[in-house]
């Protein structure tokens, strides 16, 4: 049976992929809606964390030897050194994958940030394919309550999915103005309470 983090018994094998998909998925998702963006930085420090822990839970868990060349640490100062060691290399191998997919496809992820709530409201709707209508036509977020038939069909989006996409904007109107009503009543109640 194979060694290293990614083999050994079906026990080893879930734990390691937990810690490694929690961490990562979890440390990136906050550091970014810390930044506001989500790109290659942000994706390395969660690849960085994810790393680490993996490096961690790899060496403490116990029970797995070591892979041939390799020495597994027995000291605190082992343990972070390989954890630091290990999140940089995963890190690194992240960011360089990335870099390579924004040059091959010739998408800058940083520009993500102007259509979240559009990438969104397409996942919602199912209509995922579409982003690349929105993003030549440069609907961005600040565009959604503005949308029409005729800008969807400028953009080359079909009669179903324009049906589909205008009534989830005319929800979202409603919706917010719907709470914007609700707060000018509860204003309007401090206002009475305090006079």
């Amino acid at each position: 049976m194979g060694t290293g983090s990614f083999s050994g018994p079906p026990k080893v094998l879930a734990l390691n992929l937990a810690v490694f998909t929690a961490v990562q998925g979890g440390l990136t998702l906050a550091v970014k809606r810390y930044r506001g963006v989500d790109d290659i930085q942000t994706n390395m420090i969660g690849m960085f964390g994810a790393g680490a822990a993996l490096s961690l839970t790899t060496n403490l868990s116990g029970g797995q030897s070591a892979t041939p060349g390799q020495v597994k640490p027995t000291t605190f100062t082992g343990y972070i050194t390989d954890a630091a060691r290990t999140g940089i290399l995963f890190a690194a191998l992240n960011g360089a994958f990335m870099q390579a997919g924004q040059w091959f496809s010739g998408k800058n992820t940083s520009e993500d940030v102007y259509y979240f709530h559009t990438v969104s409201m397409l996942r919602i709707l199912g209509l995922e394919k579409y982003e690349r209508n929105f993003r030549k036509g440069l609907l961005m977020d600040d565009c959604l309550t503005l949308l029409s038939e005729s800008s969807l069909r400028e953009v080359k989006i079909p009669p179903g999915p324009r049906l589909k996409i205008l009534n989830y904007v005319a929800a979202s109107r409603a919706h917010m103005a719907d709470c914007a009503a609700k707060q000018q009543g509860v204003h309007e109640e401090q206002g009475v309470y305090r006079a």
